[in-house]
């Protein structure tokens, strides 16, 4: 599904706010049509119209026009440190937003009144305009730095994970969400060119014929040197289905060969799986939208491999920066027989979320152990603390991210990318995940990966039975302060350690020890149900930035 698809799919919040969209869109074509200069500026206010209008209505705080509008002027100066915008009353104007350059005036644009979505998008649009004509530096510039400068500027007054992407990134964030037409290899540069470095097995590339260590030189009969890495890449990409002509240099052939490839739907791969006997482990890198649709088919070869009998699976979350929030509610519905998996709660009603188990898991019983570092965030968080309310795994690593909000994903009529933080997550135990993360029961921030230190992990494995540790706390009800010592009990590192994985092995393979740790977190009473809103759910992110991670802007 494209992503244009999925964002008419989820503007079916409510009828009105349907045909809000609706009206934006089937003005975009008489812009369009405007090839005259003056049509600039209206274009360009349609497409900030349309930002503080979804920011407006759908940020998880209040927040006015005005104040966006002001934040996204200001941010012109970064463009050319000579100008300036500021607000006073401009005589038969009346209160108007005025544009210097070096303090020589250039536009005094009345301001509208603060619900006039429209009339704040076209004055930005005007002192846009304006500073075009007046500041030597912004001439020759592209429009769209202009936008993203205006746009940087409305969400640098935001949280740290609402952000625009233009056009360029927002393509390529799409194509990392949902998949590309493309033909299935990966490339490096070398001294010789671009080089095959692998094929996707089965894929396009290897259907055709490509192998790894084939140089490209030419798509479509065109040579390619000289080009960069991303003009390649484009080259390659294009329609499902659609087809080209690839000449590469083998080493060992003489004579240059082109192969004619039919491209397909790419998916990033997110899953890699490994086995240590009858315990199957899964790497999650994150979450796009075939995340749990590779997890489980790795789920049924690990059963083949073990002749059906699978001991233990470990969910390697370590690192793993988020990504689509429906998948994250998927693959923690594969290990979980009932119950609530997360529940998303915003200002927008449409935020209003409750995800359960669909009792239809695919292992519900296979001894789980998960394990999460401070890079795990967002989803990552989500799965891991739903397996561990549930009372499904046992956690082993140290304290998560704590990036506990939700982001919808809005594409603009210039085709770049609003993402908004519009929902908190909270847990089927009923505590917010932003801040707090998940704390693991069994914590390892303190252990090396040497033998003296597996053997503390597992005596602490051993004592987790015995008393509770600060780590075993029930978290529902907590304090701030109490968060703050309960995380510092378990310092969040961003390391992987062998040591981790090690105590994950022993813990499944001993069943006694495994069931007393899984049964040693204090249970607290579960989270309430929240009535779904009606119609399809919102295609969101828990991660924001070109590869789906939680990391600041």
């Amino acid at each position: 599904m494209s992503v244009c698809a999925e964002f008419l799919r989820s503007m079916r919040r409510t009828a009105l706010l349907f045909a809000r969209i609706a009206a934006v869109a089937l003005a975009l074509p008489l812009a369009a049509c405007a090839d005259n200069e003056t049509a600039a500026p209206d274009a360009s206010g349609q497409l900030f119209a349309r930002g503080l209008d979804e920011i407006t209505d759908l940020y998880i705080e209040p927040v006015t026009n005005r104040k966006l509008s002001l934040a996204g002027a200001a941010r012109l100066s970064r463009l050319d440190d000579k100008l300036a915008v500021t607000e006073r009353d401009a005589g038969g104007l009346g209160p108007a937003l005025i544009l210097t350059y070096a303090g020589r005036e250039l536009a005094a644009v009345p301001m509208p009144a603060e619900a006039d979505t429209r009339g704040w998008g076209e004055a930005i649009a005007q002192l846009i305009a304006a500073a075009r004509a007046g500041a030597p530096n912004l001439a020759g510039m592209r429009r769209e730095l202009a936008s993203k400068a205006v746009f940087d500027g409305m969400t640098a007054t935001l949280d740290r994970f609402s952000r625009y992407s233009p056009p360029d990134a927002a393509r390529n964030q799409r194509a990392a969400r949902d998949g590309f037409g493309g033909v299935g290899i990966t490339l490096e540069i070398t001294a010789d060119g671009f080089k095959v470095a692998a094929v996707t097995p089965n894929g396009p590339a290897a259907q055709a014929g490509l192998q790894a260590g084939d140089t490209i030189v030419a798509i479509d009969g065109v040579a390619i040197s000289g080009l960069s890495q991303s003009d390649v890449i484009q080259q390659l990409r294009g329609p499902v289905g659609s087809r080209l002509a690839i000449r590469v240099a083998r080493p060992g052939v003489a004579l240059a060969r082109d192969f004619e490839v039919q491209r397909a739907l790419v998916v990033l791969p997110t899953v890699a799986m490994s086995r240590v006997g009858d315990i199957a482990i899964f790497q999650v890198l994150s979450f796009n939208q075939s995340t749990t649709e590779k997890l489980t088919e790795a789920l049924a070869e690990a059963r083949r491999q073990t002749g059906g009998r699978l001991a233990g699976i470990v969910l390697d979350l370590r690192g793993n920066p988020g990504g689509l929030l429906d998948q994250a509610v998927s693959l923690a519905d594969l290990f979980i027989r009932e119950g609530p998996i997360v529940s998303t709660v915003g200002r927008h009603p449409a935020s209003h979320q409750y995800f359960a188990a669909s009792g239809h898991g695919v292992a519900p019983q296979v001894p789980i152990a998960v394990l999460i570092n401070g890079g795990s965030a967002s989803s990552s968080e989500i799965v891991a603390a739903a397996l561990q309310d549930a009372g499904r795994a046992v956690v082993i690593g140290s304290s998560s991210y704590g990036k506990g909000t939700v982001q919808t994903v809005l594409r603009l009529p210039n085709d770049g990318e609003l993402m908004l933080t519009w929902a908190r997550l909270v847990t089927p135990s009923g505590y917010y995940l932003q801040t707090h993360g998940v704390v693991p029961t069994l914590c390892t921030s303190d252990l090396d990966d040497d033998a003296a230190s597996l053997q503390r992990g597992l005596q602490r494995a051993g004592a987790i039975a015995q008393g509770a540790p600060a780590a075993l706390r029930a978290r529902r009800g907590l304090d701030e302060r109490a968060w703050s010592e309960l995380r510092q009990s378990c310092p969040a590192r961003q390391t992987s350690p062998a040591i981790d994985l090690k105590l994950a092995e022993h813990l499944l393979s001993d069943q006694r020890l495994y069931a007393s740790a899984l049964n040693a977190l204090q249970a607290s009473a579960p989270l309430a149900r929240n009535p779904a809103p009606a119609g399809p759910p919102e295609r969101v992110l828990t991660g924001v930035d070109r590869a789906l991670s939680s990391r600041q802007r």
